[in-house]
């Protein structure tokens, strides 16, 4: 296991090696769930979007964008990211331009959308779109890279706990998110992903100002060899399992389960699985360290791959119950899988290895999103 701290100015390492600091992780979890509010946005909206500015026939090619993108842009960021750490000890210039970035487009798709935007400005919005899922994957895994720095390793899981208990639960509350942004209309909607976004980002860079961002390797843990191949494969299953329950289950459940608690809709079930998920998050991670990380992470896949196929072939109660250990196990995964692919990394390719891990998870959804376009 690679070693990295950091230490609050003026204090010790040693005072801090053995505890989270719970500000910088709070605005950590703050920013990733302004990323959630702002994909279920993108999501609600482009369709309608493409529609309304006769773009239907460029659905395909955003599609394919997004996947080559979500798998591409991570490690490449990270790439760069972990190049400036060791030439400027600059942690945050990917992060400040990726989300600045992001925040301009935002508002200039809200410009772009309005009804007082020129025709021949409209003809920009599915370049803006590009750009918008561009600069979103640049900023996410140096931010996310960081949570090494803000918790100790044996803290790792608990911290992963903290952050998907709070993404894992708006994502299960996609339905009243969706509400809210209808309400709110496409140009209002953008123009607070894009304040939000600001708001969050510039509250972590704030929370970490004092912040000794310094990876504490020793000289042989920065020398370590990158276990890539696992962290690839930690990606790849979390990955899969993400995007079957995603992307698969809202048409399977709403067969298998249709009318059960008076609910039909497919989609309703996934945000139930995914609230169990974020309700588990928590106590799964209290239980990492006791059972070891790899041996943890291994048992939840196995359960949740199992408990997926039990879906597919049964019906009813059982497939209701099979649904609910999906939901513990997908939360076992959720804590563990990323402070694994940390554990495999050097201390000096943390960012690029962060980039490799998010790239590999989204490989999967990738691919199904592309095949049920």
């Amino acid at each position: 296991m690679n070693s990295a701290s950091a230490s609050i100015a003026g204090t010790s390492s040693a005072s801090t090696s053995d505890k989270i600091n719970w500000a910088q992780l709070g605005s950590l979890a703050a920013l990733n769930a302004a990323i959630v509010i702002s994909w279920i946005a993108y999501h609600n909206y482009q369709p309608q979007l493409l529609q309304k500015f006769n773009f239907t026939d460029l659905a395909i090619f955003l599609v394919v964008a997004q996947a080559i993108v979500m798998v591409i842009i991570p490690p490449v960021a990270g790439m760069v990211g972990d190049y400036m750490i060791r030439k400027n000890s600059d942690y945050f210039v990917v992060f400040t331009i990726g989300i600045s970035i992001t925040a301009m487009v935002f508002m200039a798709v809200a410009a772009t959308i309005s009804t007082e935007a020129l025709q021949s400005a409209r003809a920009l919005l599915p370049f803006l779109i590009v750009i918008w899922l561009i600069s979103m994957n640049i900023f996410h895994s140096p931010a996310n890279s960081m949570i090494e720095l803000f918790a100790p390793g044996k803290q790792l899981p608990l911290a992963m706990g903290v952050i998907a208990l709070i993404t894992e639960l708006l994502m299960a509350l996609e339905p009243v998110v969706i509400y809210i942004v209808d309400f709110l209309g496409a140009t209002a909607t953008f123009v607070t992903g894009g304040v939000l976004l600001v708001i969050t980002g510039y509250f972590f860079r704030k929370t970490t100002k004092n912040v000794k961002l310094r990876r504490e390797g020793t000289e042989e843990e920065h020398k370590a060899k990158n276990n890539f191949p696992v962290v690839i494969v930690a990606g790849l299953v979390f990955g899969i399992a993400s995007a079957i329950v995603k992307t698969v289950f809202p048409d399977v459940l709403s067969s298998k389960l249709s009318g059960m608690g008076g609910i039909s809709d497919g989609n309703i079930y996934v945000c139930i699985i995914l609230a169990i998920s974020a309700l588990c998050a928590l106590p799964m991670s209290m239980q990492v360290e006791k059972v070891g990380v790899k041996k943890f992470l291994l048992s939840a896949m196995v359960l949740a791959f199992l408990s997926i196929c039990l879906v597919f072939i049964s019906s009813g109660i059982l497939t209701a119950i099979a649904c609910v250990l999906i939901g513990i196990s997908f939360s076992a995964i959720s804590v563990a899988a990323f402070p694994f692919a940390l554990y495999n990394l050097s201390a000096k390719d943390i960012t690029y290895g962060t980039g490799i891990f998010f790239g590999s998870v989204e490989l999967a959804g990738g691919i199904l999103n592309i095949y049920y376009i």
